[in-house]
């Protein structure tokens, strides 16, 4: 089986609004949280990791946040060491860039899973993710009737949920030996609502269907199957995992997020073509590179014949987009945790 994600789509920077307003919405969270932030004289410099990164513009965004944060409450004269971590396929010279054109903080980067140990022992002060873990650490099967796991069998759709449990699991067992005691993480996961919607339903069952339209492979539209898993809220709020990895919960809650850009569709501020170009430019940001992956396993085919293909894989997403955009008032399921190291 394939391994996981290999990073974004270099136009993710542009194209990461929804995840960006994740991110904004996890600013109350990153206060609470410094408030139960235990600080001695002796931890310095603050080492802030954001786990999943990406190319860094809303990591960056969330970094300052928590570093504003930090000056603001605990009135320390503070040093600060931010890590930006991401799998090492990840363009890390897109965030590169970003950093030294910014240059407001001492930056690093990290090209390890987040499934491992990314940090010394008892050194982390501050951990955050933000729509990230949906990714798992590899794709546990392939999906037979579609590519993301939601729309899955039984059978296949327990293997997801199985990795998913798994990877949960190494995620904060590697946290916990990273913070410091007294040391606090912040999450925002991705995940479904009580009814087991995530809410872009349709967004994601117009890549299959596009798929099965671009003339793959019977063995390349097996094969393409995305590395995604939506937990429900109680797999997000898993006291046990919890108390075995010296958590403390501090706050969990669920939001449904929607979006104005199809309200602004509805009242005629964005032209139907514009908004379908905005949806299709949203997904290939994260979706492409599995779809990518897909046609670059088979050797028959050429580097100009992918790219041929990807773009009239994107063309057909966007005419779709256009016939079925009375169904996109869509929104997005996101579960916010303050755990504390004890």
């Amino acid at each position: 089986m394939s391994d996981g994600i290999k990073g974004m789509a270099n136009c993710y920077n542009s194209n990461s609004d929804i995840q960006m307003h994740a991110v904004e919405l996890s600013l109350p969270f990153i206060q609470q949280a410094i408030d139960v932030l235990d600080l001695s004289p002796s931890t310095q410099p603050l080492i802030i990791a954001d786990f999943g990164s990406s190319h860094g513009l809303n990591s960056m965004y969330a970094m300052k946040k928590i570093i504003e944060y930090i000056q603001q409450s605990k009135n320390e004269q503070c040093s600060f060491l931010i890590v930006h971590n991401d799998l090492p396929t990840n363009d890390w010279k897109i965030l590169f860039d970003l950093l030294n054109k910014d240059c407001s903080y001492y930056g690093l980067a990290n090209g390890r899973s987040f499934y491992e140990q990314c940090l010394p022992s008892n050194s982390l002060t501050v951990g955050y993710s933000s729509t990230s873990i949906q990714w798992l650490s590899c794709k546990p099967c392939n999906i037979s009737n579609h590519c993301i796991s939601l729309f899955s069998s039984n059978n296949e759709y327990n293997q997801f949920k199985e990795q998913a449990r798994i990877d949960y699991s190494n995620f904060l067992k590697h946290r916990s030996n990273e913070l410091i005691r007294g040391g606090v993480f912040i999450m925002c996961l991705s995940c479904v609502n009580e009814q087991g919607l995530h809410g872009v339903e349709i967004a994601h069952k117009l890549l299959y269907k596009c798929a099965k339209l671009l003339l793959l492979t019977e063995e390349e539209l097996y094969n393409y199957t995305i590395p995604l898993y939506f937990r429900s809220y109680s797999e997000c709020i898993d006291n046990d995992l919890f108390e075995k990895f010296s958590f403390k919960l501090i706050k969990a809650k669920m939001y449904e997020v929607k979006t104005n850009i199809f309200l602004r569709l509805q009242q005629g501020e964005l032209t139907l073509d514009e908004f379908a170009k905005d949806r299709t430019q949203f997904m290939r940001s994260w979706s492409e590179p599995s779809l990518r992956e897909v046609l670059e396993q088979n050797e028959h085919r050429s580097r100009d014949e992918i790219e041929q293909l990807l773009d009239e894989f994107w063309n057909m997403y966007e005419r779709k987009v256009k016939k079925y955009s009375n169904q996109f008032d869509i929104f997005f399921c996101e579960t916010y945790l303050i755990l504390k190291k004890i």
